[in-house]
């Protein structure tokens, strides 16, 4: 036990030894207060890295404005055309059913014209009938009022004989 007593001691002793003349080697350092002039230096010098960062923060907060409204822009645009061919399909759906209708319309139109031709050759050819009907009628009216006249001129000369 003494031996490591010893041999720590010698260790302990030569550790000190070279830290006091590491020590005595070096140059003494002497303090130094800084002039009015090196701290109005670094404090420029610090507003100028200040005034750098908000610089580069306010270019930054700039371009992502810019990013966000072509963002929105951009955005608005391809609703606005959505809603331009939506509008523009509506209007082509209604152009199509409007001609629809104008082609039904003209289909009606012909037939109640092709009706109302039929209609009208039905009603000349009853007309017609109805002529010949009632010239038949007259004709037989005549022919047996002549009957009956001629009757009775029989019988008024015939009685007058």
């Amino acid at each position: 036990m003494k031996q490591i007593l010893i041999v720590t001691g010698a260790v302990a002793s030569a550790l000190l030894f070279s830290a006091w003349a590491v020590a005595q080697s070096q140059t003494p350092v002497t303090p130094t207060v800084p002039s009015a002039s090196d701290v109005q230096a670094g404090v420029e010098q610090r507003a100028a890295e200040e005034r750098g960062k908000a610089e580069g923060k306010a270019k930054e907060a700039a371009t992502r404005s810019e990013e966000k409204a072509k963002k929105h822009a951009d955005r608005a645009a391809r609703k606005a055309e959505r809603e331009q061919k939506r509008a523009q399909k509506q209007a082509e759906k209604a152009q199509k059913e409007a001609e629809k209708a104008q082609a039904k319309a003209e289909r009606e139109k012909q037939k109640a014209e092709h009706k109302a031709m039929e209609a009208q050759g039905k009603a000349k050819e009853q007309a017609e009938k109805a002529h010949d009907t009632a010239a038949g009628h007259v004709e037989k009216a005549d022919t047996k009022a002549s009957q009956e006249m001629e009757k009775a001129e029989k019988k008024l000369f015939g009685e007058g004989k």
